[in-house]
């Protein structure tokens, strides 16, 4: 008797230890060069490319629009101005690689501006006419403010707009400003989309880190970097895009802090920024290490994206009506409730299977 019992108790202390040593192995043995390669190859890539493609219709729109300036023409441009911001929307949460290089990222998209500089010194290079600004060359060596996608928002949609669909000495400096903000939105996407080409040094290091490399010294690293980038992208929809414009009550929102307020493109940046996380996990291996973990829950976490993102492209009223809406404004609450609970879940489940240490995310210091 003592003996089966003995033998029992060996039994299931081998069965615990080979359980443990199978859970130790699992986490040691996620294939962080898959991973890498599947988040470059079905989702940063393919994301940079169409940005690349959009922002140069951007420059060819405006070109148009100046050459020949009619309410069309400036209709076409900022539909054109519309398909760049949803493909920027898409990768804007890739803070790094290419895109962080030269201050690419800043002069893009440089948001928030809660003091309103960037507006300022928009107002002032219209009002003095400064010269500089219509020439791509030399407005690389002004602000960051006056170079990306919100400059360029300001200069389609802000006071004094109409007159880039007249011929007039106003439309013809301002469509001028606004052709050179283009072209160097496109100069900086087409940059960043080739940075990330099989001959890039970066994309050599993404792909293949070591000890020497000053971007990873380990597979790992790249999978923490997308984890980081995850985590980030659904922390800027939640806390910075929703949270700080919709303030705590109605009478104290500020909605002039949202993104692409000017243009109406609000809501719909959000949900792109939300589809590019759901992009990233989905197709760039983090769905696959929560599978592992519990199946299942990976579908979970995709359901409330899904539904954060259903919720937001069906919000048809102006970020100011929304805020001052009660109904929208709890909708928009819950959503931020499930955002942060499906990111919660993800990021812990990620960082155990994958043996990751997550102290912080691509938001931290902001």
């Amino acid at each position: 008797m003592k003996n089966r019992t003995r033998r029992h108790l060996c039994a299931v202390a081998w069965a615990a230890a080979w359980w443990c040593a199978s859970v130790l192995a699992a986490h040691a043995e996620a294939d962080h060069a898959a991973i890498a390669r599947a988040a470059l190859t079905d989702y940063i890539r393919p994301g940079y490319a169409q940005l690349a493609l959009r922002s140069g219709t951007l420059a060819q729109a405006l070109g148009a629009l100046c050459a020949k300036p009619s309410a069309a023409a400036l209709k076409d441009a900022k539909s054109a101005f519309a398909g760049a911001v949803q493909a920027w929307g898409q990768v804007e949460l890739v803070r790094f690689g290419p895109i962080a290089q030269e201050h690419r990222y800043e002069r893009l998209f440089y948001w928030p501006d809660p003091k309103g500089l960037g507006l300022k010194q928009l107002r002032a290079a219209l009002t003095k006419r400064d010269a500089s600004v219509t020439d791509p060359a030399s407005l690389l060596a002004k602000s960051v403010a006056l170079q990306g996608l919100p400059a360029l928002e300001y200069l389609l949609y802000g006071d004094g707009a109409d007159a880039l669909a007249t011929v007039s000495e106003d439309g013809g400096f301002r469509c001028r400003f606004a052709s050179s903000v283009a072209a160097n939105i496109a100069a900086i996407t087409g940059q960043a989309a080739e940075g990330w080409s099989d001959a890039a040094p970066f994309t050599k290091d993404f792909l293949a880190p070591g000890p020497n490399s000053p971007f990873y010294r380990a597979p790992k690293e790249v999978t923490l970097e997308l984890l980081k980038a995850f985590s980030g992208g659904i922390e800027t929809v939640r806390d910075q895009k929703l949270a700080k414009p919709l303030g705590p009550k109605p009478d104290e929102a500020r909605p002039l802090l949202a993104a692409f307020s000017l243009s109406g493109l609000t809501f719909a940046n959000m949900a792109d920024n939300l589809d590019g996380a759901r992009e990233l996990f989905a197709k760039g291996g983090l769905a696959a290490i929560v599978h592992a973990e519990s199946v299942g829950v990976e579908d979970s976490i995709l359901f409330d994206l899904n539904h954060a993102i259903d919720v937001l492209r069906g919000i048809d009223k102006p970020f100011a009506e929304a805020a001052r809406d009660e109904a929208l404004r709890a909708q928009l609450e819950a959503l931020r409730v499930s955002l942060k609970g499906a990111e919660g879940t993800a990021v812990d489940m990620i960082t155990r299977g994958a043996g990751l240490s997550f102290g912080f995310n691509a938001m931290d210091g902001d």
